[in-house]
């Protein structure tokens, strides 16, 4: 039987008390944009936490751990990152999402400066595939600032995945890890948000992408990709939240047809492959009709896979907006409505 180890409210408030202890588990490496990295790891249960994503990803389960230990490094460092925004110290709000490469956090750094000054800001950047260290230090910032409520909000088109499953791990919300065991987080001080998924507000800035690249509504066909998620099950349900996104689009513009399509990037290769082959050949038929074919997405950032999607669909006719939500205006709107509701 597995244990969680869970750090309480009650242990947290003695991490910054005890400032030897606190300095121990929550020492930094701090870089010239603010970005702090926590520098302890345990390194004595590598193995076990290694067998543990290859258990939970299929896709990853022919790597030995040296290989899978590369693709960990390839991947970042796991970090947070204050935002000096706040000028109150009642609320705090912590930002999780997954990292989209140096240019595409510092868009997400920068998009939220000027949020509503009553909530103090960090962005917590990262898959925690193996550890949650940064999470435990970015928690133990905010309580250091006398935060008394603290707000967590994925960064995701849909809860509906891997990734958000093991963020609600953390904070206790989720009985079993999605990657490999970490350590948990307990407390009535946090408020978990839902992810935007199909949203107003999500309908609205996709809409929008799609007319930002549109000259005549009525010969066009839009394409809305997702990233996807790894189990078939999460597809389904990750379908009908972009079905619902196409319904909306359909019923407030002209163009001919609207169709979602999930890349299910993480699955394994014949999925992914099947998937690409139903986009290709859903671009091909349109093509044949004449129409133009668009191509937006529900990514949340427009540094992410978008090369990828190139890739897959070269040689074929359209015109692709490559933005993400996350950038967009209404989104931090989004972040503060659903967080005064």
């Amino acid at each position: 039987m597995k244990i969680k180890q869970t750090f309480s409210l009650f242990f947290l408030v003695l991490l910054y008390q005890q400032s030897l202890l606190a300095e121990h588990i929550c020492h930094t490496k701090v870089d010239d944009l603010g970005k702090e990295i926590p520098m302890m790891m345990d390194m004595s249960n590598m193995d076990l936490k290694f067998n543990q994503i290859k258990q939970n990803l299929p896709n990853l389960s022919n790597l030995d751990n040296l290989q899978l230990q590369k693709i960990m490094k390839s991947m970042g460092p796991n970090y947070y990152w204050p935002i000096n925004n706040g000028k109150s110290s009642k609320h705090g709000v912590l930002i999780m999402a997954h990292g989209y490469g140096s240019d595409g956090d510092l868009d997400l750094f920068n998009s939220l400066k000027n949020f509503n000054p009553n909530y103090e800001i960090i962005l917590t950047m990262g898959m925690s595939m193996m550890t949650s260290k940064h999470v435990i230090c970015s928690v133990q910032r905010l309580m250091n600032s006398g935060i008394e409520s603290i707000y967590i909000v994925p960064i995701s088109s849909t809860p509906y995945n891997t990734l958000v499953r093991q963020w609600r791990y953390i904070f206790n919300l989720e009985k079993n890890y999605s990657y490999a065991d970490v350590d948990v987080l307990a407390s009535n001080t946090f408020k978990y948000i839902e992810p935007i998924s199909d949203d107003a507000i999500a309908k609205e800035i996709i809409l929008e992408y799609a007319n930002e690249i549109s000259t005549n509504q009525e010969n066009e066909v839009v394409i809305i990709i997702a990233h996807g998620p790894v189990s078939q099950a999460d597809n389904v349900q990750e379908l009908l939240i972009m079905n619902n996104i196409a319904d909306y689009i359909s019923n407030n513009s002209n163009f001919s047809e609207v169709r979602s399509f999930t890349l299910q990037d993480d699955a394994g290769k014949a999925i992914r492959d099947n998937n690409i082959n139903n986009i290709r050949q859903y671009i091909k038929n349109s093509s044949m009709q004449g129409k133009r074919v668009l191509v937006v997405s529900n990514l949340m950032s427009g540094k992410g896979i978008q090369k990828n999607i190139e890739k897959d669909l070269n040689g074929l006719n359209y015109t692709f907006n490559s933005k993400g939500l996350l950038t967009h205006p209404k989104f931090k709107i989004w972040i503060e409505d659903s967080i005064t509701k």
